[in-house]
């Protein structure tokens, strides 16, 4: 009986030992709890204000959004512990792909529910609304949500409690310029998920509208600079994060970023880019795609000393890798939460120096998170390798078999036109120069082409200067029309060839005739060529085009021999047109956007280069016997303070 007592008594305490080790479980409180009676479960959103969708299987529930008539609600999502993981609005169906939703299918996790909601029926709720999704911009598509919030529900009604967003002192504030690209799936809110993840504070604000170009948050008078400028006005930020349109180039983020600039540096902040993901629709266009946003972003980086998250290279990383996540949402064009996710890591990376991998914050990916994690790291710290372009080199073969080469390729030249003021085709920077578009080396397919240069004005002029007298045996350009647009169909188009060798007298060499005519919908685009029956010598090649108010052009193309002195054939010109009252183009121009262009010839800057040198070790033998006295007083002080102790001793 003893025994028995004893064992009984061991037991019980063991058992007291065992419930003092588990911490009793409280309940928390939170700021606000809402709770309101439930309109209908599993119904479209036709009668009433709150409905309930549960899902009591062991896997995703999806549902179409016009399905229950999600278009003019607002919803939460709900994980199997009835904590809040994602919200959104205005969710509709649509079966276009780039034109059509981003999101077309609610999802709701293995033993969650989503709770859905017209804004009029309950403010507190769209208080609720407000906190989770910290405003943030969004479209037709739920987002990532990092604020605690807890949900239930009973047969009749429905419960949401959560706190109220404190702001901190000490947090990093940044602000987020740009577009779709930018606030599809709450991509600022994961990676400030993430940074919270990795012990540090910061906040995030928008100033993002849908397809919107950096141009028009620069430009003052557009309803997107002035949103941009007010909120500059109102608050101070540590960084500024600037996204531009998926079909923009160089030379359109270029000026854009330009004119940001100044704005965020009198605000206080420092700018950061984020090099942006390709929204084609296929393989190859993605592919492509990646380059290009890669080569702008890269670019105007180094030019402006602007880090760069680059998401681009992420996504062409994990594609390779990973190629069982789709990055993409349901409209094919737009990120996924996972993309999204990718996205947010490389920002942690790049702008906080964190490394993402391991990072406890997964946005309800699972290991899935884990993948992109590590994409985001090798886009940062190894970038990615591009196929090099198999690029059909621009030459011209004569009827002898001899191949002359571009020489105008990269060179700087002058326009008499007019500046044309849009910001995709322009090709005049903010003080009226010529960007270089039409000496890039790159030939436009069709007319919305951002490589396209355009300038006003029928029979303006454009000179070239080569920057040594060559050799030239042919010249080529474009010209494309659009009747729809009011360009011109450039078919009678005249293009009139003329050559110099100081700038200023310039001898005509024939015109350019029209050929090569190729079509992409209302866009017709002409090759104009002007082969010359013996090669000619010039420093200056000047076009002029008559065609049209707008003159659309891709390219133009000097065909010879570069720096060839005077050597070569000669072509009769009888006619000789005197330009001395013009704009004196005898001077180099210094296109800002030639790489190694600086007002000098090559000769000139060879020999600056091989001065320099000398010039330091001058200035340095100059000194030397400065040095050298120096060295000897001290040497001096040293031996007399030693013989002083000496005789001390």
């Amino acid at each position: 009986m003893k025994r028995i007592l004893k064992f009984a008594l061991l037991t019980l305490l063991s058992l007291a030992m065992l419930t003092s080790a588990i911490p009793a479980v409280s309940a928390k409180t939170y700021d606000n709890t809402v709770e309101v009676k439930i309109s209908g479960v599993d119904i479209k959103t036709d009668n009433g204000y709150f409905f309930l969708y549960p899902n009591k299987t062991d896997s995703v529930r999806k549902i179409k959004a016009d399905e229950y008539n999600f278009r003019y609600t607002k919803i939460f999502v709900f994980d199997k512990d009835g904590k809040m993981i994602e919200a959104g609005e205005n969710m509709f169906a649509n079966s276009a792909t780039q034109s059509g939703s981003i999101q077309e299918y609610l999802s709701i996790p293995a033993g969650g529910f989503a709770f859905a909601f017209k804004g009029a029926g309950s403010p507190e709720l769209k208080n609720c609304y407000s906190v989770v999704t910290e405003n943030a911009m969004h479209y037709n598509s739920t987002i990532s949500v990092i604020h605690e919030a807890i949900g239930s529900y009973t047969d009749t009604h429905f419960t949401v409690k959560y706190n109220n967003v404190k702001k901190s002192e000490t947090a990093k504030k940044y602000l987020f310029v740009g577009n779709s690209a930018t606030y599809v799936n709450g991509t600022p809110i994961k990676f400030k998920g993430l940074a919270l993840a990795a012990g540090l504070d910061i906040d995030v604000a928008y100033s993002t509208v849908g397809s919107s170009y950096l141009s028009e948050f620069a430009n003052e008078s557009h309803t997107n600079g002035i949103t941009l400028r007010r909120k500059l006005k109102d608050a101070k930020y540590d960084y500024v994060v600037l996204q531009d349109a998926g079909s923009c180039v160089y030379y359109n983020t270029k000026p854009a970023v330009e004119k940001l600039l100044p704005l965020i540096k009198e605000n206080g902040a420092e700018a950061l880019l984020y090099m942006r993901y390709s929204a084609s629709s296929s393989a190859q266009g993605r592919k492509e795609g990646a380059k290009q946003h890669f080569d702008n972003y890269s670019k105007i980086s180094e030019e402006f000393d602007i880090p760069y998250a680059p998401a681009a290279l992420a996504y062409a990383i994990c594609t390779e890798k990973y190629p069982e996540i789709d990055l993409y949402s349901d409209d094919n064009s737009h990120h996924s939460k996972e993309g999204s996710y990718l996205i947010a890591c490389t920002m942690l990376m790049s702008y906080l120096g964190k490394d993402p991998r391991g990072n406890s914050y997964d946005a309800q990916l699972g290991d899935i998170a884990a993948k992109l994690q590590e994409c985001a790291y090798i886009a940062c710290t190894e970038g990615y390798d591009f196929e090099e372009e198999k690029v059909k080199e621009d030459v011209y073969t004569d009827k002898n078999g001899d191949i002359y080469k571009n020489v105008a390729a990269k060179k700087p030249y002058t326009v008499t036109g007019s500046v044309y003021t849009s910001d995709k085709w322009t090709d005049a920077n903010a003080d009226g120069s010529p960007i270089g578009k039409l000496t890039d080396g790159t030939y436009a397919e069709d007319g919305t082409d951002p490589m396209v240069g355009c300038w006003k004005d029928d029979g303006h002029s454009v000179t070239i200067d080569l920057g040594s007298i060559s050799q030239l045996r042919a010249f080529k350009t474009d010209m494309f029309g659009n009747n729809a647009w009011g360009i011109t169909d450039p078919k009678d188009a005249k293009v009139t060839v003329e050559i110099s060798n100081d700038g200023v007298k310039f001898n005509s060499v024939g015109t350019a005739s029209s050929s090569n005519k190729t079509q992409d919908g209302d866009w017709l685009r002409y090759d104009f060529m002007l082969e010359l029956g013996a090669p000619v010598m010039a420093k200056y090649v000047r076009l002029t085009f008559n065609g049209g108010v707008f003159n659309w052009v891709s390219e133009i193309s000097v065909y010879g021999t570069e720096g060839s002195g005077g050597s070569g054939g000669t072509t009769d010109t009888s006619e000789e047109t005197d330009t001395s009252k013009e704009t004196d183009t005898s001077k180099e121009t210094d296109s800002d956007t030639q790489e190694g262009q600086n007002g000098q010839t090559s000769d000139e800057a060879a020999s600056a280069e091989e001065s320099l040198p000398e010039y330091v070790e001058h200035e340095n033998k100059s000194i030397a016997w400065l040095y050298w006295v120096i060295g000897g007083v001290v040497v001096v002080a040293v031996i007399a303070i030693a013989i002083f102790i000496t005789k001390k001793k």
